[in-house]
């Protein structure tokens, strides 16, 4: 049994042998766990980058353009006049006939053949909002087939702030004729 515990002492004198003389088990310390600062920042940049490319920024529909009050009136012209009218969905009603956008081309230069007078002035009306490009597409394409004007009608609305409407528009030869030149 003795031989037991001096081959026991030994073993275990044998595994610690050589780190007990010095005493370097006491000297180990277990290392601390830290976060490192940089990785995780650059991990935030590379997301921040990430999500600045590929989102999908909302754009505003328009610019607000604040317009001066003004006593300039237009003048009456005796040019023949044809109407293009606007419907809510996009229908574009001109000359009797429905038509789509990419057909309104030819409608216009053939009101502008059939017409003997040389100058002819196209009234753009709208039934409810209007896309400021489709508007100005429609320009071009009036310009392209012959149109010397371009006239927008609109109707007059009550101010935002207030419930009732705005003042009455003068009758006469000097009235305005309600109509914004475009051309």
């Amino acid at each position: 049994m003795e031989a037991q515990k001096i081959d026991k002492k030994e073993v275990d004198g044998a595994s610690h042998g050589y780190t007990e003389p010095l005493g370097l088990m006491a000297q180990l310390q277990r290392p601390s766990i830290k976060l490192d600062v940089v990785p995780v920042l650059d991990l935030l940049l590379i997301t921040l980058l990430f999500s600045l490319l590929f989102t999908r920024f909302v754009m505003v529909p328009g610019v607000r353009v604040d317009l001066p009050d003004s006593e300039m009136q237009m003048q009456p012209s005796n040019l023949p006049v044809a109407v293009l009218t606007i419907g809510n969905r996009g229908m574009l009603f001109f000359d009797g006939a429905v038509f789509e956008l990419s057909s309104i081309q030819r409608g216009f230069q053939q009101h502008i053949q059939n017409t003997p007078a040389q100058e002819v002035v196209l009234l753009v009306k709208t039934e409810g909002s209007m896309d400021l490009q489709l508007f100005l597409k429609l320009c071009r394409m009036a310009q392209d087939a012959g149109f010397v004007q371009v006239q927008v009608a609109g109707e007059r609305e009550a101010l935002p702030n207030s419930g009732a409407p705005l003042p009455a528009v003068p009758t006469g030869p000097t009235a305005d004729s309600g109509f914004l030149s475009v051309m």
